[in-house]
């Protein structure tokens, strides 16, 4: 074991790193993986690329006992990324796309000749590159077989694909998670550069963002800080880890090929990362634009999960998730944590995993050297332990409201205290407050105002909901912009608590789309605490 590092004690404390690195080293002991090493990847906010790091367990074991070459997991270890890969494959195709040299609504069978042997469904469109970098081609999920197809030449899968593939839905119908898939983008990129994907995306992509621990084949990395992959006996002490060579570097490597360092993913996590970052705009666009990044990392296609028992009734407590698939990066919105944009790698011998929260950038990485090892659950419990023990760095993201919309509300706030509330048929007093309430409503409300709600009409809901809620009028004197709840760049909300058991007013405003926006909606109502 090493001793976990707080590389930055003032935003992650020492305590909570030690209580992060418990997690991974228990699983070592536990015989759960022979090795991990992991690190908290730096949020939007913060320089460093890890706020911390920690490392459990040996490089190789042998008979339960590291041999005689192996050293303890550390922060330079290599270890072989697997399925993280995708998203290297999936930057790549775009980067290919950014420059005109292909569309993602290509027929594969437009790059990759050999793909013509796919025989498809009847009644089904060609299968595209979108729906390859979508898992919506309908091709037979491929764990575990395709993990054994890694190092096959493209000659062979030539002949794979000559006998046709097995297709579960049609193409653009599903989600069915396809390795096959990704090699095929694979061979794009061979067709479209000339050169082999690997030596494609290490020129394109690797180099250029420092990321040196990371290649395709082991002979590209450092020998003596690679991981030894171990496959699981049926035993449940030590010696259940038992060593396996070292896969050829092949056709099947586009989607699991790469080996990679905590730094080096911490660092593509980053880059990934900063298309959602407040100065996104402001960052290198040349190794991948950053609306390309932004592109991958949206929710393209659902992927279904279970629903949750039955909590008494007839009908399920509904989903602990939303999940899709996007290109080569799986995106969740949690009740807890937010949306997460993350992806797990499992290969005969390794587990890895690498997420990190929207809103703030922050992550976590975690590498192991045991088949499918538990890098995703030990992960997602950092996540919630650092979503439990420091908040600030998972905090949501508070949209910014437009200039216009800021100057929009204190109209609308001055309108809700001066517009008089007039009975039907009453004529209005010619007041200075009435003259302002109506100036007010001339400027700002939109077109859709009068005719939904008349301004009469909508002073006396104003005050009918100020009655329900217990709320006196003079409360709307001290109500300021800063109270609201920003609910996206163009809509705010007020929540003002009421004297009425279990009740308060809730202001709503919500500007039009034009670019010189208006007020279209501004509503009052009692509302449930």
């Amino acid at each position: 074991m090493t001793d976990p590092t707080a590389l930055r004690p003032d935003l992650l404390p020492v305590a909570v790193v030690e209580e992060i690195d418990s997690l991974f080293t228990t699983a070592v002991t536990e015989h759960r993986t022979a090795g991990v090493t992991w690190g908290v990847v730096g949020g939007h906010d913060h320089g460093d690329v890890l706020l911390a790091h920690g490392a459990a367990g040996h490089r190789e074991l042998r008979n339960g006992e590291p041999t005689a070459a192996s050293t303890p997991m550390d922060r330079g270890t290599i270890s072989r990324i697997c399925s993280m890969t995708k998203s290297f494959t999936a930057a790549t195709i775009l980067a290919l796309r950014d420059e005109g040299r292909l569309r993602l609504d290509d027929p594969i069978t437009e790059h990759v000749p050999e793909a013509a042997g796919i025989r498809l469904p009847s009644d089904s469109p060609q299968i595209t590159l979108r729906h390859l970098l979508t898992m919506s081609a309908g091709f037979v999920t491929d764990n575990p077989w395709g993990d054994r197809q890694q190092p096959i030449s493209r000659e062979q899968f030539a002949d794979i694909l000559a006998g046709s593939l097995g297709f579960v839905h049609l193409p653009g119908t599903g989600f069915e998670y396809s390795n096959t898939g990704y090699s095929l983008l694979g061979r794009v990129i061979d067709e479209i550069t000339g050169e082999d994907f690997g030596a494609h995306i290490t020129a394109r992509i690797l180099r250029p963002l420092g990321l040196t621990s990371t290649g395709f084949a082991r002979e590209e990395v450092d020998a003596s800080r690679t991981a030894t992959g171990h496959r699981l006996a049926d035993r449940a002490d030590a010696t259940r880890f038992e060593p396996l060579p070292f896969d050829a570097h092949g056709v099947y490597g586009a989607m699991a090929g790469l080996f990679s360092s905590v730094d080096d993913v911490a660092a593509w996590t980053r880059f990934l990362a900063a298309a959602d970052a407040p100065d996104a705009a402001d960052h290198d666009q040349s190794v991948l634009s950053t609306a390309s990044r932004r592109e991958m990392q949206q929710l393209h296609r659902i992927q279904h999960t279970p629903a949750l028992p039955s909590t008494g009734g007839k009908a399920s407590a509904g989903f602990d998730r939303i999940r899709g698939y996007g290109y080569g990066l799986v995106i969740e919105e949690f009740p807890d944590l937010g949306e997460i944009v993350s992806h797990s790698g499992g290969f005969p011998g390794y587990g890895s995993f690498m997420a990190w929260h929207r809103d703030t950038g922050l992550g976590i990485v975690a590498l192991a050297n045991s088949k499918y090892a538990p890098a995703v659950p030990l992960s997602m419990q950092a996540l919630r332990l650092l979503r439990e023990r420091c908040p600030e760095l998972l905090a949501a993201r508070v949209p910014t409201l437009m200039p216009r919309t800021r100057e929009a509300a204190q109209a609308a706030l001055d309108w809700l205290r001066h517009a008089p509330a007039l009975a039907p048929g009453e004529q209005p007093a010619d007041s200075d407050a009435a003259q302002r309430a109506t100036a007010i409503a001339d400027a700002w409300f939109a077109e859709n105002m009068d005719p939904d709600v008349p301004r009469d009409e909508r002073a006396r809901r104003r005050d009918q909901a100020l009655a329900a809620a217990g709320v006196d009028a003079a409360a709307l004197t001290t109500l300021r912009l800063e109270d609201a709840q920003v609910l996206s760049p163009a809509q705010l909300q007020w929540r003002v608590p009421g004297t009425v058991d279990g009740k308060q007013l809730q202001i709503m405003m919500l500007m039009d789309p034009r670019r010189q926006c208006q007020i279209q909606q501004l509503d009052l109502a009692a509302v449930d605490a």
